[in-house]
């Protein structure tokens, strides 16, 4: 896209979201125009008071199908833009999503924003889909580490975060949590959290082996708490596998 284009763009967005036009809404026009046969999905990523963000990124996922590459992705400028283009045998309905971690902004998929998300359907007679994308609230914040109970060893467990009113919405595999973590959680919301590791006993907030007393979590916007997790070793524990990182597919 031109330079001219892309500042048109970038202006007319800011004017319409300013105006509050464009608050909450997906995609109802396309302002820029493709270069070749890809798609395009772009528009610009504010803050909730309107503000463009910088340094924030965007993910074009498809829902309801894989596509077998990395998902398609790309990170605003000092205006809030971004351009994702899209090949043409991967059209079909996307969910738009951002994030910027650094600020405490997690990324907007089911689980955060419980399906509030943008979505496009860039197709071979209308290749080109433009968004406006509010980030939102702030999550909550838990940092700490995980050790073996016994020998203070390092561990990079297994994890499960599940919204307890909602028990079908959840997150869970390895790597949300390791050895030194920094995890967001959905803020103004009561979330049950398990950690296991094998041949040691399941961990389970605030602090227990036995799931019938662990309790939510429940963390203001951008609020940190601090949670070191020690885990009991058992050598009768079975070994319990991960699941699939949520995300990876976005039912419809």
């Amino acid at each position: 896209m031109g330079r001219m284009i892309r500042r048109t763009l970038v202006t007319l967005l800011t004017v319409l979201t300013t105006l509050g036009l464009w608050a909450e809404r997906p995609s109802v026009i396309a302002v820029a125009q493709t270069q070749d046969n890809r798609g395009l999905i772009d528009g610009i990523v504010t803050y909730e008071d309107r503000k463009p963000v910088m340094g924030a990124t965007v993910y074009a996922r498809p829902i309801g199908r894989p596509i077998g590459a990395i998902i398609p992705h790309a990170e605003t400028d000092e205006t809030g833009y971004f351009a994702i283009h899209i090949y043409p045998s991967w059209f079909g309905r996307f969910a738009v999503t951002a994030k910027k971690e650094a600020e405490n902004f997690p990324d907007m998929n089911q689980f955060y924003r419980d399906g509030k998300f943008a979505t496009v359907t860039p197709t071979p007679r209308h290749r080109a889909e433009t968004v406006i994308i509010r980030l939102g609230p702030k999550a909550g914040v838990l940092v700490g580490t995980v050790a073996d109970a016994v020998t203070g060893a390092p561990l990079n467990p297994c994890v499960e975060f599940r919204r307890a009113k909602e028990p079908n919405n959840f997150l869970a595999g390895t790597g949300l949590v390791n050895a030194n973590y920094h995890v967001l959680v959905p803020s103004n919301t009561e979330v049950l959290m398990k950690i296991w590791y094998r041949g040691h006993k399941p961990w389970f907030y605030p602090g227990t082996t036995d799931k019938a007393q662990s309790r939510p979590v429940n963390l203001k916007p951008g609020e940190e708490a601090k949670l070191d997790i020690r885990l009991e070793p058992d050598s009768k524990s079975p070994p319990e596998g991960c699941g699939m990182p949520v995300g990876t597919v976005i039912q419809p």
